[in-house]
Formats: C-alpha cells, sequence, structure tokens
C-alpha cells in the first residue's frame, strides 16, 4: 500500500472514530476488520459496531449519510448499513443495543488487536470482551469434520439439481462447496491463518497444488459436469488425507455422480 493511499485511510478511520467517540448515544465502539488488524491495503473497507445506550436510537444508514459525503447508502444482507464512497471505498456500521456487547467475544478469534480494535469503552467492558476474544485460539481441526460434512451436504444437493437440469442452481450451489474444500485444503497445507474467511490471501498461503485443484471447480455453465466430478474427487482426497470419516457408499455414490438410481 502506498503511504499516500494508506494516509488516506488512517485519516478517514481517523474521522470516523472521532465522529462515533462524540456520540453520546453510544456507550462502547468497536472497529474491526483488516485496519484494525494490521493487514490495511488501498482497497480495504472501514467497518465498526456501535452499542447503544439504554433508550437510545440510531440509525445506522442515517448516520453514514450524516458525517460522509456517500454515493450510496444502503443495508446488507445482514442488517448493517454500507455506505460507498468516490473511489468505491466502502464504510459499514452495524449498530446494536448494549445489551449485545458479550457478543464480541464470540466474533472469530483471528488476528484480534484489542487496542487498535477499541473505539469507545467508557466503563471497561469492550476491552474486557476483547481480551476475551484475543485469548481464544480457533479450533480448524475440531471443526475439520462438520465442515466435510457440510460441504457434502451441498455436493449431494448440486449433483442433484443438476441432474434435473437445473445448471444455474446447481452453479450457486458450488459456491458453497467451494467455501468448505478450501477451508479443509487449509487445514490439510497447516495454513489456517485465515480460517475464518478462507479464500482471503489464499493466493500467498496455499500451494499451486491446492490453488489449481481450487480452479478446477470454476467455470462456464457448459462445464459443470467437469467441475462437480473435480469437487467430488477433491472432497474425497481432502477427507482421506486428513483422516476424516465419511461412508464408504456414499463416497461410491458422490463418485457416480448423483444420489438414488
Amino acid at each position: 500500500m502506498t503511504e499516500g493511499a494508506l494516509g488516506e485511510l488512517r485519516r478517514l478511520d481517523d474521522r470516523l472514530r472521532a465522529a462515533l467517540r462524540a456520540d453520546a448515544r453510544f456507550s462502547h465502539v468497536v472497529a474491526y476488520g483488516s485496519v484494525p488488524q494490521g493487514y490495511a491495503d488501498r482497497f480495504s473497507d472501514l467497518k465498526y459496531w456501535a452499542f447503544l445506550r439504554p433508550g437510545a436510537a440510531v440509525d445506522a444508514a442515517d448516520w453514514l449519510r450524516g458525517h460522509l459525503a456517500p454515493l450510496l447508502v444502503l443495508t446488507t444482507e445482514f442488517g448493517g448499513a454500507v455506505a460507498v464512497l468516490p473511489g468505491l471505498r466502502r464504510v459499514e456500521l452495524h449498530v446494536a443495543p448494549a445489551s449485545r456487547l458479550p457478543e464480541v467475544e464470540t466474533w472469530t478469534p483471528q488476528h484480534v488487536r484489542p487496542e487498535a480494535m477499541c473505539v469507545r469503552d467508557e466503563d471497561g467492558q469492550l476491552t474486557r470482551h476483547l481480551l476475551a476474544l484475543a485469548g481464544r485460539s480457533p479450533d480448524p481441526a475440531a471443526e475439520a469434520q462438520p465442515t466435510l460434512e457440510r460441504s457434502v451436504n451441498w455436493l449431494v444437493l448440486g449433483l442433484n439439481v443438476l441432474a434435473r437440469g437445473e445448471r444455474l442452481r446447481a452453479h450457486e450451489t458450488l459456491w458453497w462447496v467451494k467455501g468448505g474444500l478450501l477451508r479443509l485444503a487449509r487445514l490439510h497445507e497447516g495454513a489456517t491463518g485465515h480460517w475464518g474467511n478462507a479464500t482471503r490471501c489464499a493466493e500467498q498461503e496455499l500451494s499451486p497444488a491446492a490453488l489449481a485443484r481450487f480452479a478446477a471447480l470454476t467455470g462456464p455453465l457448459d462445464e459443470l459436469e467437469r467441475r462437480y466430478a473435480a469437487a467430488v474427487g477433491w472432497t474425497l482426497d481432502l477427507a482421506a488425507g486428513l483422516g476424516l470419516a465419511l461412508d464408504d457408499r456414499l463416497a461410491q455414490e458422490l463418485r457416480r455422480g448423483r444420489l438414488g438410481p
């Protein structure tokens, strides 16, 4: 990241942090994402959670409109508000009651830097939750079997809708399969530093062989049969390589292409 671009991002972050601290309706504010993690580049977003005092009310979209000059403000599928700024910079803000503050401890415990994440904490409660989060360690090995099973679930669905002729739906379903297999590939190669966001820095952290297996899952609609065959093959190879349980009869059904006659 160039110093000029980094300086611009930091100035915007500083300005928004100051505005969030100055808003008396918020009792606690936390920043998250690549900026407080220390991995920001010129494409990074700014992201915040702001927790309300009892009885206070803030519309996140209106707050962003009042403090920025956005080209677009929207509410995401996950309930947060996003402002799109000139230069395609994104700023995301979630507003929640302070009663939800303990949920911070349930966030993915990777690259947690409490001192960089804490924006406003008038009673020390947010800091305690962030320290508890930082003290947790992700356990990818414990998640491997469920990840495999969820990937197989999506494979089964995708193979059946593909056999039915719903190619667009089969294409969409493969997205879920790819996410699960990428996590298993990270575990297999000992590259679990971005377990919570498996595509993050994958090009730098996974082997060329793993990236080639992933690339084989991509392609146009008229190659879905090949792509699903590649997904089945990689699923079975990862299950074997990680010593995960998968019924031999189910493995045979997957190789055949769909469940049932």
